[in-house]
């Protein structure tokens, strides 16, 4: 069998997509499609090669991977991180949970995150659990609990340094045009200079509560390795400044937080710059040909669509290594100038996405194909999925690499829409090249390890597909394909309506009258 890697967990075999040792085919059929499709050795490697990296260049103490539940916090999956060693960044009650019951120690889970309530605050302080203090809301629930906490609490400070050394424009589409530094100010996680120094005296009076360090986080606004470097001198900085204010605190902890991009990066790919200009141009001149009649107009605009073509991310982010060089060699070199010795403080990271993202492949089937050929030409391949089930990937306006998994080989001749099957437009895939696909052909969504699976809802009724994890040469369900009696399993009829649903299930004909009818 011809065999041809495509990266660390997927290989190309006789023009077939391999997940690890398995096909991709094998996989729709033994479990049906769509399907989320996870690999167990490809999210250990990434968390080898993270603790690795930090290790490498964090010398002055230990380093601790505490990877964010938000991006997939199925409970098999936390399960393969907690066997890992790794601790676990939470940010609901939920994932506190799902962490517990998977294993890790819950003294390396951080509880992050804004608003929390009372009660989930309790509960991360009874299990021993770290809370980050994001709000001087959080300072007051936690002054009324300390009296009566059962053991120590320990606590982090969220600090939101302005990131005035890199300004450029931030990757997430939704911010639109805003520079890194000033998305990263109005971003409601994290607490000003004043609010940290005022959270930090009055945690500090608290008995049975120590401050263990500090916590920052930006996320993914920008790939480079600069943008990182940036981030940390101005977290030492703002470090430093509260440090001075608290009379001279030193953290036994710094926590960097995560936003690293993995290696194809779909991260805001389907907002092409070129395009709004493209269709602003379209827009103008479809106005002022509609004068000289349709034909001519749709002529025009036919023409003009051929120019507009998605491509999927071709520029590979910094690899793990790189990010975790440049970053301990940026904070390592920014802690002495603002007054923190960094010898033996432990360094955490939180990465999310750059843990999840590649491990994860969604397969899908072609249930449909059309061709428009007047009054213009136009392609659409109509598959089983839809982006209400990679909620998380169109939030971020991801363009995913992609692949008929089938016919690796098959040259890509038509350029198509690839949408879904909910009543939206469902655009997943926007003017991009494919092969001619036919009914049955599988595709291939790469990339879909992070915030897609977690982030699925029930649009339309429509109930949500099987997750399975690939090891090796097996395959196992980790999270199963809903049935009808799921998607409706929480609604409730009121009392004051069910006498006339009664009354109109009496009067509606049995199937089989209606069959004799």
């Amino acid at each position: 069998m011809a065999s041809t890697s495509i990266d660390d967990c997927l290989s190309n075999r006789d023009g077939v997509l391999f997940v690890e040792e398995l096909a991709s085919t094998d996989l729709v059929e033994r479990f049906g499609s769509p399907l989320f499709v996870f690999s167990e050795d490809q999210i250990r490697r990434n968390v080898r090669r993270f603790r690795d990296a930090f290790e490498k260049g964090w010398t002055a103490g230990p380093v601790k991977v505490m990877p964010a539940a938000k991006a997939n916090w199925i409970f098999a999956i936390q399960r393969i991180l907690a066997d890992e060693g790794c601790g676990a960044d939470i940010y609901s009650a939920g994932e506190l949970d799902v962490a517990l019951r998977a294993g890790v120690d819950p003294r390396f889970i951080s509880v992050n995150g804004v608003p929390k309530s009372k009660e989930h605050i309790r509960r991360t302080l009874e299990v021993g659990a770290r809370l980050t203090i994001d709000s001087l809301r959080d300072v007051a629930f936690l002054e009324e609990l300390a009296p009566t906490l059962p053991k120590p609490a320990s606590v982090r400070l969220r600090i939101r340094p302005a990131i005035s050394e890199f300004v450029k424009k931030s990757d997430f589409a939704s911010d639109g045009m805003v520079p890194t530094d000033l998305v990263a100010l109005v971003y409601k996680g994290g607490l000003s200079i004043d609010e940290v120094i005022e959270a930090g005296k009055r945690v500090m009076k608290l008995p049975n509560v120590e401050v263990v360090g500090f916590h920052a986080h930006h996320g993914r606004h920008h790939r480079s390795t600069r943008y990182w470097e940036a981030q940390m001198h101005a977290y030492a900085r703002d470090m430093g400044r509260v440090c001075t204010a608290l009379g001279g605190y030193r953290p036994k902890e710094i926590s960097i937080g995560g936003g690293f991009a993995i290696p194809r990066d779909p991260h805001n790919a389907a907002t092409d710059y070129r395009d709004p200009f493209l269709l602003g141009t379209l827009h103008m001149l479809s106005l002022g040909l509609k004068y000289l009649g349709a034909n001519a107009r749709y002529r025009v605009i036919d023409k003009l669509l051929t120019l507009i073509e998605g491509h999927p991310n071709t520029i590979v982010a910094p690899s793990i290594e790189h990010y975790g060089a440049a970053t301990t060699a940026a904070l390592l070199d920014a802690l002495p100038k603002h007054g923190i010795d960094p010898e033996g403080i432990t360094l955490q990271l939180e990465p999310g996405r750059a843990i999840h993202g590649n491990a994860g492949v969604h397969l899908t089937t072609v249930e449909a194909t059309k061709t428009m050929t007047s009054p213009i030409r136009w392609n659409l391949v109509t598959i089983d999925t839809s982006e209400f089930w990679m909620t998380g990937g169109r939030f971020e306006h991801h363009l995913h690499d992609y692949c008929v998994a089938n016919r690796l080989d098959a040259p890509k001749t038509i350029k198509a829409d690839v949408v879904g099957r909910s009543c939206y437009g469902d655009r997943l895939l926007g003017a991009v090249r494919v092969p001619e696909v036919q009914v049955g052909d599988i595709f291939a969504f790469l990339d879909t390890g992070a915030y897609q699976e977690v982030s699925a809802s029930n649009f339309n009724a429509m109930p949500r597909p099987a997750a399975v994890l690939v090891t090796g040469d097996r395959a196992a369900v980790i999270r199963r394909a809903e049935n009808l009696d799921d998607v409706f399993r929480r609604d409730e009829l009121p009392e004051h309506l069910r006498p006339s649903m009664e009354r109109e299930t009496e009067q509606r004909p049995s199937s089989a009258a209606q069959n004799r009818v």
